[in-house]
């Protein structure tokens, strides 16, 4: 699966990163929603958008919808210390992660997007 991470904490995006390499996933990473929508744009086959709520200029949340609108197969996951209420309003499915991450349940989630898009 294609996956693009959004992170703007340079630990937390390696680990994503090489946690999901070990597991088959073909990655790019993104330390700020601009650059990630500068890959989406150029770059239009991504299975999966995984993104902190955070980031520096845009929230990931206006990320997602930004990704959405121009990639509107894309499947999102939002990996956010903040409650899953507040995506609540978004008009497309949003898959909400608990930071901080608990690996095996990450992973799991991951997999529940297997086939998407392919």
């Amino acid at each position: 699966m294609k996956i693009l991470v959004v992170e703007d904490d340079l630990d937390t995006r390696e680990i994503l990163t090489e946690l999901l390499e070990m597991h088959g996933h073909d990655i790019s990473t993104a330390s700020e929603a601009q650059q990630a929508l500068a890959s989406i744009r150029k770059q239009a086959d991504f299975d999966l958008l995984i993104t902190d709520v955070n980031l520096p200029g845009m929230s990931g949340i206006e990320l997602a919808q930004a990704a959405n609108s121009l990639l509107p197969a894309i499947a999102i996951m939002i990996c956010s210390g903040y409650g899953e209420q507040q995506f609540g309003a978004l008009p497309f499915p949003v898959t909400w992660i608990q930071k901080p991450l608990e690996m095996d349940s990450f992973l799991q989630a991951i997999e529940r997007f297997s086939g998407v898009n392919q």
